[in-house]
């Protein structure tokens, strides 16, 4: 039988493992601590715009980050809602100890999958990287594999760095793997290093909350899971402060001592998540920076300072924790760090996230240069699905860049490559409005029927609401908006003249009419009065005018794709040399010899590739299947 392999039990572990079982293979997932499975090292909260649209995305798949946040959330906020349907996230605070059980309770839970706790110390081949065998634990013995995903995370190398102080480390209290990292190393894999960091916790009690702006959640909170019933957690609030002039004044008189600009660190940060030390360093013109107050669980009494991370020396975070209004007796209970670690250059992989000349291997997470839980679990959920499907011998599931931002994440990643911290942004998506999160089960419908992670149950009710609104929209073209119709009176009252009429798609066209207006519209329709929470069909209302209202825009993207598929249907043989192709320049030579592209349109997306190379490619690419 088959045998898969995950290494680390973050949470590209969790969704690697997960979905591999799911879709009926043997797995095994090897953790250095089964009691830190799914472990929450940075802020405890999931999804984000960009963010939240991937988590949607592996959920509408068979993922389980989606139904973890849903089950475990203790504040949900739907982030961009007054800024159209494309970009609007959401966004939830995780309750950090229930999270982490609940992620050890489902994958103890998922049929075919073994939980293993032990230290992995190296790849095993039959012959030299060819003929993948099993995993060597640290203490001698091995798992036999056939295929293993490595999600390793901040552990390849790892080391911590609070002020002058150095610690070999994977993570807070967690030892560093150096085994494996030194074997990847002399594969010849080309590395880097690179750092992220946490910022300090606050007893709960030592804070002054009367004193801080408080951020409630919404009201009812809406699920993350297109499958969830509903949010049993209690919900709190959360809180935002301001740094004051004395808290720049700490940090820049104790430069020289963090780890950052002390000389201590060689990785490069997350452009999009900087430390408070380059916050005043590069915005010296930004007069404070906004620190979000989060709680990590109802179970502890730590408090959460998202925007304040930071490498200083404990007694100075002391410091500059007290300078906020409301902090001035904290008690901080574990001290920020920064975090430096081996990753390895995501040009070197497939576009199923397979590793080039190691065979059987697949990289997810962190170890590709991303940042982020949700980036990791949606690499983890793709390449436990492409090593499933690679050993039954089948076609590697990859998404387009107009299909998901999972899609866009893998591609930039594996054209592109990365020289920080990967996060994914909506302004990565140049497809973006057809990328909308609530549209993701719908979109990525063909796709879990073909992965077939989803229980029969769940993919009917998917089916279920992509017919409904179907039917709403076919409702909505055939019924006639006329001055006499009983629509006729909503449109006047919005101010719309009705001289010939029109039908009511084409009248939700019009910017006039607002949610009200809409909702009175469509509760004149045959089966919108369905019992559904008014949450659910408010969402269902703002997809429909979405849908009408940017038809136009998606009609013209649609035949502007159409052209790029062409690209990237042609795939590039392996074994051609493009050396041979003249009339470019070196630089465009250079850059097709290091990120391999696998398709024309691959490589059309690498920097300085330009359409002329391309086309010189096309014609070598012909030439060499005429030979």
């Amino acid at each position: 039988m088959k045998q898969v392999v995950v290494i680390g039990g973050g949470h590209a572990g969790i969704e690697a493992a997960h979905i591999s079982a799911r879709m009926g293979m043997a797995t095994t997932l090897l953790t250095m601590n089964l009691d830190q499975i799914g472990q929450m090292s940075c802020n405890p909260s999931i999804g984000g715009v960009g963010k939240g649209h991937m988590v949607r995305e592996l959920d509408a798949l068979g993922g389980a980050m989606g139904r973890l946040i849903d089950a475990t959330g203790i504040h949900f906020r739907i982030l961009n809602e007054s800024r159209g349907v494309a970009v609007r996230g959401p966004r939830a605070q995780a309750d950090k100890v229930k999270y982490r059980s609940a992620a050890r309770r489902l994958l103890e839970r998922t049929a075919h999958l073994k939980l293993r706790q032990g230290t992995a110390a190296g790849l095993v081949w039959r012959d030299g990287t060819r003929e993948l065998c099993g995993v060597e634990l640290l203490d001698g013995s091995v798992l036999p594999c056939d295929a293993v995903v490595v999600t390793s995370g901040t552990f390849l190398n790892g080391r911590i760095l609070i002020g002058e102080r150095r610690l070999e480390a994977g993570r807070a209290g967690e030892p560093a793997s150096t085994h494996l990292a030194e074997q990847l190393r002399s594969l010849g894999l080309r590395h880097r290093r690179l750092k992220t960091g946490t910022s300090p916790r606050v007893a709960r009690a030592s804070i002054q909350f009367q004193r801080l702006q408080i951020q409630p959640g919404d009201d009812p909170p809406r699920p993350f899971s297109f499958f969830s019933a509903g949010i049993p957690q209690p919900q709190v609030p959360c809180h935002i402060v301001h740094t004051t002039p004395e808290t720049e004044a700490i940090v820049r008189e104790n430069l020289s001592r963090s780890s950052l600009y002390g000389g201590h660190i060689e990785g490069v940060g997350p452009r999009y998540c900087p430390s408070i030390e380059d916050k005043f360093v590069k915005f010296p013109d930004k007069g404070r920076h906004q620190i979000f107050v989060e709680p990590e669980s109802l179970e502890t009494d730590e408090i959460y300072l998202a925007g304040l991370s930071t490498s200083l020396p404990p007694e100075v975070q002391t410091r500059m924790v007290r300078s906020l209004p409301g902090f001035e007796a904290a008690e901080i209970l574990r001290p920020g760090y920064a975090i430096e670690y081996d990753s390895f250059d995501p040009l070197q992989l497939h576009r199923d996230l397979s590793v080039e000349g190691l065979d059987g291997i697949w990289f997810a997470g962190q170890i590709n240069g991303t940042t982020g839980y949700e980036e990791a679990a949606g690499q983890g959920l793709l390449a436990g699905i492409n090593a499933v499907r690679w050993l039954r011998q089948q076609e590697p599931v990859v998404l387009g860049r107009d299909q998901a931002y999972l899609g866009v994440m893998v591609d930039d990643l594996v054209t592109k490559g990365t020289d920080e911290p990967y996060r994914m942004l909506t302004a990565r998506a140049e497809h973006r409005l057809g990328l909308a999160c609530d549209l993701a089960d719908g979109r990525l419908l063909a796709v879990a029927r073909e992965v077939g992670a989803l229980d029969p149950e769940d993919l009917a009710r998917v089916e279920t609401r992509v017919a409904r609104r179907e039917r709403m929209r076919a409702q909505c073209d055939q019924a006639w908006v006329t001055q006499t119709s009983p629509f006729g009176p909503i449109a006047v009252r919005a101010g719309i003249r009705l001289e010939s009429g029109l039908s009511l798609s084409d009248l939700f066209r019009r910017q006039q009419i607002g949610p009200a207006d809409a909702d009175a519209c469509l509760a004149l329709l045959e089966g919108w009065s369905e019992p559904q929470p008014d949450w659910i069909r408010a969402s269902e209302r703002d997809l429909m005018l979405f849908e009408l209202r940017y038809a136009p825009y998606r009609e013209r993207e649609t035949r502007f794709l159409e052209g790029q598929r062409a690209w990237d249907h042609v795939r590039i043989p392996s074994d051609l040399r493009v050396e041979h192709l003249h009339g470019i320049s070196r630089e465009v030579m250079e850059k097709l010899i290091l990120h391999r592209p696998e398709t024309l349109g691959q490589a059309s997306r690498i920097p300085g590739v330009t359409p002329v190379a391309i086309t010189l490619l096309h014609l070598l690419i012909h030439r060499s299947r005429s030979i």
